[in-house]
């Protein structure tokens, strides 16, 4: 222990750590971080507290995989629309993983960000469930980011099951960063549902 305790790397980490040591108590300008987003390359984004009650039934594995967690900084990544309209399913699927790819890196991006300021961060998978390996037992992922983006005020879940923004709609992909620092101003749900009801979306669903 002594040969590790005395090496120059881990030296000169323990001196940054304790440099940079931030104190808890201070939260992050609301307005900055929603800045630092949307340059990030995020279209939209809210930010929401661990123990907000609507989310409870994912603390514990939010927390299991980030114990520092405090906030969660929902964002989506719009799509262009009339890809993800297109009858020939090569061009919207494309959209689909480019979109995927797109929003994965904005929250890489975001995390990056975040370390070069002392904040810990982590950024879950943003699409595709991974976790197979315990389903149907438990949930397939890690962060539902659904629930999270109607918290977040990004929009409400349709008829479809799908979140709605009230400029995008469905045209959106969702994700999520966990940061263990608080933030000044948490968003809450808008008070309007933008799923107007017509069931276009059921009738053009092809399951």
């Amino acid at each position: 222990m002594a040969k590790f305790d005395n090496h120059l790397t881990v030296k000169w980490w323990r001196e940054q750590s304790t440099n940079n040591l931030k104190t808890s108590t201070v939260a992050l300008n609301s307005d900055s971080l929603r800045t630092l987003c949307l340059d990030a390359g995020a279209d939209d984004v809210g930010f929401v507290e661990i123990y907000r009650p609507a989310i409870a039934d994912q603390h514990a594995e939010i927390l299991a995989v980030f114990p520092p967690t405090k906030t969660l900084i929902s964002f989506i990544c719009c799509m262009n629309r009339e890809n993800v309209r297109n009858p020939a399913r090569s061009i919207a699927n494309l959209k689909f993983h480019a979109n995927y790819d797109y929003a994965y890196e904005v929250a890489r991006n975001l995390v990056k960000a975040f370390a070069q300021i002392g904040v810990q961060a982590l950024n879950p998978s943003v699409a595709f469930p991974m976790k197979m390996d315990r389903y149907p037992d438990k949930k397939a992922w890690v962060i539902s980011h659904k629930p999270v983006a109607v918290e977040a005020g990004l929009g409400h879940i349709g008829i479809h099951r799908n979140v709605i923004h009230p400029k995008f709609g469905n045209f959106i992909t969702l994700g999520t960063v966990l940061i263990d620092t608080e933030v000044t101003e948490y968003a809450h749900p808008i008070d309007y549902n933008p799923c107007i009801e017509y069931k276009l979306c059921v009738a053009a669903c092809p399951v």
